[in-house]
């Protein structure tokens, strides 16, 4: 019977364990930033959760390397490991949710001023150099068409 590395020797769940916990904590913290409207604040965790997230690339690997979960044995470590795996996947579907839910108000927000400026466009009376009334045939508006 083949030795199951994770289960004998849970030291080696330890460090994904671990930037699994810290990557949670970064996320629940932009989280907070987000919702109370303070979204310049976020840049100052941008270094660490890259580092973060090469850490845990980098442990992932290792962890296939060494043949994965070993058919899902049952150690503490390895249980620990869904655990956190479980409250990072919450955390992150919801700081997902709200990062589509202040996109959307955004753009939606840029869209009605962008309408509000076409419409005043075409009420306002211009003259042109004849002195005669210049009509607006092709109103535009600022939009922004980029993805984040």
């Amino acid at each position: 019977m083949p030795n199951n590395i994770l289960t004998d020797n849970p030291e080696n769940l330890k460090p994904l364990i671990n930037t699994i916990k810290d990557l949670t904590r970064v996320i629940s913290e932009e989280t907070i930033l987000l919702k109370t409207n303070r979204p310049k604040e976020l840049e100052k965790f941008l270094p660490l959760k890259n580092q973060l997230m090469a850490s845990y690339q980098k442990e992932m690997t290792d962890l296939n390397n060494r043949g994965g979960l070993l058919g899902g044995g049952n150690g503490p470590a390895l249980r620990q490991l869904k655990q956190e795996s479980r409250i990072f996947q919450s955390v992150l579907t919801r700081h997902t949710r709200l990062v589509k839910a202040l996109k959307t108000i955004s753009e939606n927000m840029i869209k009605t001023i962008s309408d509000e400026v076409v419409k005043r466009q075409n009420q306002t009376s211009q003259y042109d150099a004849g002195g005669s009334k210049a009509t607006n045939k092709n109103p535009t508006s600022i939009t922004l068409n980029q993805t984040i």
